[in-house]
């Protein structure tokens, strides 16, 4: 059975709880475990995996299709994807633009649901300088990259991938104004827990 994302360009990779790939027209397919030519990644790798998964940006679904046992399998220009059913946990999450759902829940059994008449709006996230205590909930590369947080604030620029695990899930604990450049033009300076600090200089004003 086909996923609708057959011709369709890899627009982001985000990694929050799960990865996931975000294609260009508005779908996306989330996985707990997935295997990128031979390397499986689950929740000790995900850092891996977001590197692994980074070298599809931009590159178009040439097929996706799942079979009865649950297994969905994605190629991309010579690259391949898999993801196989795991026994206590859903293995992948398919959501096309309009809801509609298929998951591929514990031992394999895959469910779909129709999109929903009364979609929920979700607040978009703002740039502006996160609030102390706020966590980062989500990394993306690719196109429109971003290191967004618990608070509904982002920050647009595509983070070294080495620097993931010292961002992802990191509270802030510090966030201001640098000294040293002319104020119409002052980065951000945020530190986290981890200690890594991001400068960053905003694209709005």
């Amino acid at each position: 059975m086909k996923l609708a994302v057959v011709q369709k360009r890899v627009s982001r990779i985000l990694l929050d709880f799960d990865l996931s790939i975000e294609f260009d027209n508005g779908a996306s397919i989330a996985f707990s475990e997935v295997m990128i030519d031979g390397l499986i990644v689950d929740e000790d790798n995900q850092f891996e995996g977001l590197r692994a998964l980074a070298t599809l940006h931009g590159l178009v679904c040439d097929d996706a299709d799942y079979d009865e046992s649950g297994v969905l399998r994605l190629t991309f220009e010579g690259q391949t994807v898999v993801a196989s059913p795991r026994d206590e946990v859903e293995s992948w999450e398919y959501t096309a633009a309009d809801g509609s759902t298929v998951v591929c829940g514990p031992g394999g059994a895959v469910e779909s649901w129709p999109a929903p008449e009364h979609p929920k709006s979700v607040a978009p996230t703002v740039e502006r300088l996160p609030s102390i205590g706020a966590t980062v909930v989500r990394l993306s590369t690719g196109d429109d990259p971003a290191v967004e947080f618990s608070d509904g604030t982002k920050l647009l620029f595509d983070l070294p991938l080495d620097a993931g695990y010292l961002v992802l899930r990191e509270s802030v604990t510090s966030s201001s104004l640098a000294d040293s450049v002319a104020a119409a033009q002052r980065d951000w300076v945020v530190e986290l827990s981890s200690g890594h600090v991001i400068f960053y200089r905003p694209r709005t004003t």
